[in-house]
């Protein structure tokens, strides 16, 4: 009696049954995945950490900019990588306007913060302590946001010293 491998298994099965040629084709067709083909690849983001970048990556781009971006993002909160720093930081809420959308240092005054513990949109309860602690540590941002002002190199007005009277008074 010959020894049947694996492979001529299911080739038998395949010319001699309509199931077996059905389960091969499907094993065959699926790469192990539906939608994938065998040489696919697919990209894991990296764990949610608390800093603006991982915030970004996890939690704005996948589960905010479908609604918080393009030519009239809800809330006029554009979340999409480019925009959502400088749309978030120091920026008053128009839900909340006595609060800032992300109060650097102060979570409890963050309108982010009231938002996704109250409402969350998609956010698990368990990311939200990621964002309490990067509005914590200051809201810093990230390595792919330019914060406003700092924008091809220019300072805003507001923000340049006037470095004459304070070397005067140094002297």
């Amino acid at each position: 009696m010959p020894k049947w491998t694996l492979p001529r298994c299911c080739a038998i099965l395949h010319w001699r049954s309509p199931l077996g040629a059905i389960l091969l084709a499907l094993t065959a067709c699926s790469g192990g995945q539906t939608g994938m083909s065998p040489d696919s690849t697919m990209t894991i983001p990296p764990p949610l950490t608390a800093d603006f970048d991982s915030i970004q990556t996890n939690i704005f781009t996948p589960i905010c900019a479908g609604c918080h971006s393009g030519a009239t993002p809800a809330a006029n909160l554009d979340l999409d990588a480019a925009h959502s720093y400088n749309d978030l930081v120091n920026v008053p809420s128009t839900e909340e306007p006595m609060l800032d959308r992300v109060k650097p240092g102060d979570p409890a005054d963050s309108f982010l913060v009231v938002h996704l513990e109250n409402d969350g949109d998609g956010a698990p309860a368990s990311d939200i302590p990621f964002v309490i602690q990067w509005i914590t540590d200051g809201a810093l941002p990230g390595s792919s946001s330019t914060p406003m002002g700092i924008r091809g190199g220019q300072i805003p007005p507001t923000a340049k010293r006037d470095t004459r009277a304070t070397d005067q008074n140094d002297r």
